[in-house]
């Protein structure tokens, strides 16, 4: 979370310093009414790679706003922080892969770019959507103050993480015999996963976690998917390069 508030710090400077850009993307307003929303993220530490939308590869060395279709890489020993234009704020741990796929939210206001007036002299937050895909390692998300009419989901090759609120731990890795496996944990706050359940005829699943985590483990040749819950954080799965060996 350090690196969290490093960001965070840097928005402000930005804001009472001068900097220009505003957390909305110079789009057409679509139909919707919604506009594209731009992502402001920085090295926590390390070398961080960042691909454009058009796949243009260079090295995140300063705070930089981007916008949605980027993706983020950490290698080993390197982290990125990001904070998007709603408030979600996040990051992405080492030996990670992140790309923003849908960044979208009402029209700024006068006072807050994500706040619209309810008409009685009040603010609340206004509505976005926010879709990420999580293609390997760790995410950490802290969605703050979003508004419950707010959509913030994460997509994995296990699963979908939707309906996140407060903060929440994404991890992507494999196990020893190569099955993908999706931890989620909640320490305080609560997400909705969705998944093919292989063992049930690949039936869609999904599973609560308010306060503790699931881990979702899949083998689709097999046919056998596993599920375990509980209140205390998991065990990292061990993968075939950390497992001892053989005697």
């Amino acid at each position: 979370m350090r690196s969290l508030l490093g960001l965070f710090a840097f928005t402000s400077l930005c804001l009472f310093s001068g900097c220009s850009g505003s957390p909305y993307a110079p789009a057409a307003q679509a139909a919707s009414g919604l506009h594209d929303g731009l992502v402001l993220v920085a090295p926590a530490k390390g070398t961080v790679i960042m691909r454009s939308p058009a796949n243009k590869v260079a090295l995140l060395k300063v705070p930089s706003y981007t916008e949605r279709g980027t993706t983020l890489e950490t290698p080993a020993a390197a982290a990125a922080s990001f904070s998007l234009f709603n408030g979600v704020a996040g990051t992405l741990q080492e030996n990670s892969g992140l790309r923003f796929l849908t960044l979208l939210g009402e029209p700024e206001g006068h006072s807050n770019p994500y706040r619209v007036e309810t008409g009685d002299g009040n603010y609340e937050r206004g509505y976005s959507l926010i879709e990420m895909e999580l293609q390997r390692g760790g995410l950490d998300l802290e969605t703050g103050w979003l508004s419950a009419r707010s959509v913030c989901l994460v997509r994995t090759e296990v699963g979908l993480v939707k309906y996140v609120a407060g903060t929440v731990e994404i991890r992507l890795s494999r196990n020893i015999s190569g099955e993908p496996v999706l931890t989620v944990t909640c320490p305080r706050g609560s997400a909705e996963v969705s998944y093919a359940n292989f063992t049930k005829d690949a039936a869609y699943t999904k599973a609560v976690v308010r306060g503790g985590y699931v881990q979702i483990t899949q083998n689709q040749v097999a046919g056998r998917t596993t599920v375990v819950a509980g209140d205390v954080a998991p065990a990292k799965p061990v993968s075939a390069k950390d497992a001892p060996a053989a005697k």
